[in-house]
């Protein structure tokens, strides 16, 4: 159920509710928000959503993180910076025609991730994303360490 994101389908009734939205930046924990620069609270002026540009970038995420002697940290390092990225481009840019492009692509990843990888690196450099969010958005070169948005270093590098 996980593969395939069957398991997202109870956050429906959080959609009917109101408390989230279709599209949006998957909501975060508390400790993580906590941790946010000022340069990534504008992701939270927009409401969560059950799929997103990051929800297609980082579908493997288990994978990512799977032999990480440090899970938590190797999250911080190697997906936060990209996923906060994507989600000040949404937040910046969301609307409904990207609504509609992003669930596409969502439904698109379940079938061709390929696909739908390039989707996004196209759809995000079409929004002014610089071109280093542009390669990852493609998921074309390995993840390496990098600096959330509003910090000078990798976290890690920084507190640990």
């Amino acid at each position: 159920m996980r593969a395939t994101k069957a398991d997202e389908l109870p956050q429906l009734l959080n959609v009917l509710r109101g408390d989230m939205s279709l599209v949006g930046p998957r909501p975060n924990i508390d400790w993580e928000v906590a941790t946010f620069s000022a340069e990534e609270r504008p992701i939270l002026s927009v409401r969560p959503g059950i799929t997103d540009l990051a929800s297609i970038v980082f579908a493997d995420e288990g994978t990512i993180l799977a032999d990480a002697k440090d899970p938590d940290l190797a999250y911080e390092q190697l997906i936060r910076p990209w996923k906060s990225r994507l989600g000040l481009l949404y937040a910046h840019n969301s609307g409904l025609p990207l609504d509609l492009r992003i669930i596409a692509l969502t439904l698109i990843n379940t079938f061709n991730r390929a696909a739908a990888l390039t989707g996004v690196a196209r759809l995000v450099a079409s929004l002014g994303a610089p071109p280093d969010l542009v390669a990852v958005a493609s998921r074309s070169n390995p993840l390496t360490p990098a600096a959330p948005p509003g910090f000078a270093a990798p976290i890690g590098q920084l507190f640990g």
